[in-house]
């Protein structure tokens, strides 16, 4: 049907019209009746165009945007909206002692202002990025208030406690919505768990393990919304709204009563990449930052794939191909992860760079 209505374009619906008329009409392009009937073309033609939009906008797989969400709302699946980050500042006096900063008070790191919210610790505190968006997980270093403070001497932005959270894509929406149509999320089984897991802002996605401790136990394992480990306050974060250490058990979380959960974050191993390289009209310097930031790629697409429940597997194979796309890099004698020249399977953890070593040989 899509292919149809797409295919009837202004000149095929004006050779059409024109078709309809007697041969011995002149139809000729400047005569009297193709020029009374292009203007019909074009209007049946843009209305045809028309349709085969609102032909996509009618189903979920080639909706996108609010048509989309439409689409998914009607059964239940919402898109996951950006969430604000919430992060650690420690505030010192000019002696260097922790120093009491008030509540509500405004602190910005280059183009993006937080706010203290709750006072965790003497002198550190939870600020609040005033701008939505996982752009405020990114930077760390001094803050500058926005209002005088003579007592001051220094704060500093440190850990993530809740990753900020840009909203989420089409294809994410539509990937959830295929997930809900097929697994039904109901009475704490898989489907549910992940459903209500996922939705809390910075989980990036989620394993579950069946009873790790006996019988009515449940593994939670996270990963944040970066795609990186969680931090130790995220996760504790997310076990009081699954299952409160208090209250293990009973339900007061979105687990069901009954269901003992803990939340654990996903493992990190850390490989360290050596290769020898053969080069042509460029140096080590030259190409060791594009290098780092080619196989991070790389890496990122690793563990963005994590949730799905699979083993990733970090293979020689794609490192070097990312590396020979690097212009001055002619060829790849030898490739090691970890010191050996095998790849590297991971069944729970995620992996990240600790290492790259760039060592030019001869030919």
């Amino acid at each position: 049907m899509l292919d149809y209505l797409e295919a009837q374009t202004f000149e095929k619906c004006l050779a059409e019209l024109l078709d309809r008329v007697p041969d011995d009409v002149d139809k000729r392009e400047g005569s009297v009746i193709y020029d009374a009937l292009a203007p019909t073309a074009l209007k049946l033609a843009e209305t045809y165009w028309d349709m085969a939009v609102l032909y996509r906008r009618t189903f979920a797989a080639t909706a996108d945007g609010i048509d989309l969400e439409k689409r998914v709302n009607e059964s239940g699946v919402e898109r996951k909206k950006a969430g604000k980050a919430v992060r650690r500042a420690i505030f010192t006096n000019r002696d260097g002692q922790p120093l009491q900063v008030a509540l509500n008070s405004l602190y910005r790191l280059d183009d993006i202002v937080y706010q203290a919210v709750e006072n965790i610790a003497p002198g550190e505190f939870k600020v609040e990025a005033q701008t939505v968006g996982a752009v405020g997980n990114r930077d760390y270093g001094e803050l500058l208030p926005l209002e005088a403070n003579n007592r001051l001497g220094k704060a500093i932005l440190a850990d993530v406690i809740i990753p900020g959270e840009d909203e989420e894509t089409d294809e994410s929406l539509y990937q959830k919505y295929l997930e809900h149509i097929r697994d039904k999320a109901f009475g704490g089984n898989r489907a549910d768990y992940r459903k209500k897991v996922r939705a809390i802002q910075g989980v990036g996605g989620v394993r579950l393990r069946r009873a790790p401790h006996g019988g009515g136990t449940v593994k939670v394992i996270i990963i944040d919304s970066d795609f990186n480990a969680p931090t130790p306050e995220f996760i504790t974060y997310v076990q009081e709204l699954i299952d409160p250490i208090e209250f293990k058990g009973d339900g007061y979380g979105t687990a069901p009563i009954g269901h003992t959960v803990t939340v654990e974050g996903v493992g990190v191993v850390e490989i360290i990449i050596e290769c020898d390289l053969i080069l042509n009209g460029a140096t080590l310097g030259q190409i060791e930052a594009q290098a780092a930031e080619i196989l991070e790629s790389y890496f990122a697409e690793l563990r963005a794939n994590w949730y799905k429940d699979l083993d990733i597997n970090v293979r020689i194979t794609h490192v070097e191909s990312r590396l020979l796309e690097i212009e001055g890099i002619e060829d790849i004698t030898v490739t090691r992860l970890n010191g050996v020249e095998s790849n590297i399977n991971l069944i729970e953890e995620i992996p990240a760079i600790a290492e790259v070593i760039l060592k030019e040989v001869g030919t």
